[in-house]
């Protein structure tokens, strides 16, 4: 990470190198700070896993059905995830620097390029074995930021979609409330008891989910928005020069950023038409054949049931769809404004 940005600060003068280095370094760093934050939540993040362990051994066959619905939704997100960010990223650190091949200055002076440029102080990374060392380097830095991408989005969806599930339970667990006429008084009871502690139970593990991923989706927000913008970049250079391969594998990377960005606002959706759901069920509750003292016990769950529940990016902007197309507009308002300046 530093060696490039000496070499943006100390090498070069020209905008269009730097904004070529800018994307592996904004990238980089990303998932430095993301990694950071994920290492500080560790304890939070083992307590929101073992509750989930806790869920899954006590839950009845039919919990157990919503719970693996989500499974195999995670289990697709992880999958593309990973296809997209391994096929797009690995290969604009390794063919795309050897597609361009080496370069030689009117100083008579090769120069090969790297999969990011580098600048040391001490060694010339152009001479061997430096430069193969370096470009092995590079390529295993390549291999660990994108594990560090496919793993937080699939541990962010696993606890987004834990919770969905639990909601979907919640609203069963309402719709059981009053399933027939002359439900005794104390099975009512333990039933308005047993949707109070859940819902609660809910409240707890979303507190617990907000406070791991905030910070980490507000990084993905605005670095995602600025990756976007200079991907488009330089697929806009690329098919100036008349490089088929450059473009696909821009493009590559390009889809696999903007399914990230998918990703979050989509579990994000998840969460708010489940939360959506639970207030509509708990709006359709027979609250007709119950008693007046277990009519006012459902007010609070129903004000309970009513309030939003939804993800943040930084305590600023709220993790839906409509999120989603509001980082496309802006990457693309950037993308036109960079095509004018530069």
């Amino acid at each position: 990470m530093v060696p490039p940005l000496m070499h943006m600060f100390l090498e070069t003068n020209s905008v269009k190198v730097i904004l070529r280095i800018m994307g592996p370094t904004i990238n980089c760093i990303m998932q430095f700070c993301k990694y950071t934050i994920l290492l500080r939540q560790m304890s939070r993040i083992q307590k929101s896993v073992n509750a989930i362990k806790e869920d899954l051994t006590s839950a009845t066959a039919e919990n157990r059905l919503i719970f693996r619905s989500k499974v195999k939704i995670l289990r697709r997100i992880v999958i593309v995830a990973a296809i997209t960010m391994y096929g797009g990223g690995l290969c604009h650190r390794t063919v795309v620097p050897l597609l361009r091949g080496t370069i030689v200055t009117p100083d008579n002076v090769t120069i090969r390029p790297l999969p990011s440029p580098t600048h040391l102080i001490i060694l010339d990374e152009q001479k061997s074995p430096t430069y193969e060392i370096l470009f092995v380097l590079q390529v295993f830095a390549g291999f660990v930021a994108y594990a560090i991408v496919c793993g937080i989005s699939g541990m962010s969806a696993l606890l987004v979609l834990h919770t969905c599930s639990m909601l979907r339970i919640l609203a069963n667990k309402m719709n059981r409330l009053v399933d027939k006429k002359d439900v005794p008084e104390m099975m009512v009871q333990r039933r308005i008891a047993d949707i109070v502690e859940y819902q609660m139970k809910i409240k707890r593990f979303l507190k617990n989910i907000e406070t791991i991923t905030e910070n980490i989706y507000l990084i993905e927000m605005v670095g995602c928005s600025c990756l976007l913008c200079l991907i488009g970049y330089y697929i806009i250079m690329e098919w100036e020069n008349n490089n088929t391969a450059g473009v696909l594998i821009y493009a590559t990377l390009q889809t696999s950023f903007m399914f990230c960005i998918f990703i979050v606002c989509y579990i994000g959706q998840l969460l708010v038409d489940e939360n959506r759901f639970v207030g509509q069920t708990s709006g359709m509750i027979n609250y007709y054949h119950l008693s007046t003292k277990h009519m006012r016990s459902l007010i609070l769950i129903i004000a309970m049931s009513n309030h939003p529940m939804k993800l943040v990016a930084g305590k600023m902007a709220e993790i839906s769809l409509a999120t989603f197309t509001d980082v496309m507009k802006m990457s693309m308002g950037y993308l036109n404004i960079l095509r004018e300046v530069v």
